[in-house]
């Protein structure tokens, strides 16, 4: 398995200011996303794992610590550079799917391709096999509200990897689905991983565990390796 680190986080946190209080986010952690893997961030709701997803998609700058994308540190990057580096590195799924509703299931997948600047029918033969490839090419036609829930997390899988980035970033991707169609995004997701993407999932469902290769747990915007339910039973 291809161990190369596609993306780390090196004594990053993020804090806010309200006022005179100083909310942490994320207090300095330090973790690796590897090429081949597929690594489960688990935690609770507010605990600051989306927020540690949010720095390696390049979407927040650190208040501290380094940010690195393909041996590039990226603390400095403009907002216009950051934006081109996700564009072309980074494939995201949301937990809403985020899909565009007057839109087409191919018209979706076609948009990265354009943002890129290709040209309309090379970005819809690229689209139209991303989506057969998951299992989505009957529906190619349909508008995103036409679709089941796990008929739309297939297309905004499809549209995450049409551009083939190296980094596929995952938030909770699982959370809206039945527990069958949350099996079969997740075996997708296993199988970018072992096709060498590098596939980060954070979700608060703990029975998604045995679909990692590694897992790092948050808990008050802290990393553990120590799961989660057991930190919480401590207390």
């Amino acid at each position: 398995m291809d161990s190369k680190i596609i993306a780390k986080v090196v004594n990053a946190g993020k804090e806010y200011t309200a006022g005179d209080i100083k909310i942490v986010a994320l207090k300095a952690s330090t973790v690796e996303l590897k090429a081949g893997e597929l690594l489960l961030i688990i935690g609770p709701s507010g605990s600051g794992k989306t927020t540690l997803l949010s720095l390696f998609g390049c979407v927040l700058y650190p208040s501290f610590g380094e940010v690195w994308i393909d041996d590039v540190q990226v603390n400095n990057l403009s907002e216009s550079k950051l934006a081109e580096l996700r564009l072309n590195k980074i494939g995201f799924i949301f937990q809403r799917f985020n899909l565009i509703a007057p839109l087409t299931a191919l018209e979706n997948v076609m948009m990265p391709l354009l943002l890129q600047g290709k040209a309309e029918s090379h970005a819809k033969v690229e689209a139209t096999a991303a989506l057969v490839k998951v299992g989505m090419g009957d529906r190619m036609k349909n508008l995103s509200n036409d679709l089941s829930g796990g008929q739309q997390q297939r297309v905004a899988i499809a549209r995450a990897l049409v551009t083939n980035p190296e980094m596929m970033l995952c938030d909770e991707p699982t959370a809206s689905l039945d527990l069958a169609s949350a099996g079969i995004v997740m075996r997708e997701l296993k199988e970018l991983a072992k096709q060498g993407k590098a596939v980060a999932v954070v979700t608060h469902d703990t029975r998604l565990r045995p679909f990692a290769d590694r897992i790092v747990y948050v808990l008050d915007g802290g990393i553990s390796d120590t799961p989660v339910e057991e930190v919480i039973a401590l207390k």
